[in-house]
């Protein structure tokens, strides 16, 4: 949404017309571009490399806990 309103904000630069239009629309182009493409890598990329990240690591199980009936030096410490 702020992505969005931010390249509707930005494309009267990019429509520029009249004295400094070159200017304008050089500056409009990049600003748009450069919205989309972070928007694009945000959206798509990052969570694509995450996913190929995610899917090679081990899962590795806990160890289950004594319980506290197996360690009496520890049961006088949790009162």
């Amino acid at each position: 949404m702020t992505t969005a309103a931010t390249v509707m904000g930005h494309l009267p630069l990019v429509f520029a017309s009249g004295p400094g239009a070159g200017a304008r629309n050089s500056i409009g182009y990049m600003l748009v571009t450069g919205m989309v493409i972070g928007t694009a890598f945000t959206l798509f990329v990052v969570p694509s490399i995450y996913v190929l990240v995610a899917g090679t690591r081990k899962v590795t199980v806990a160890a289950e806990e004594p319980e506290a009936s197996t360690m009496p030096e520890l049961a006088g410490a949790a009162g």
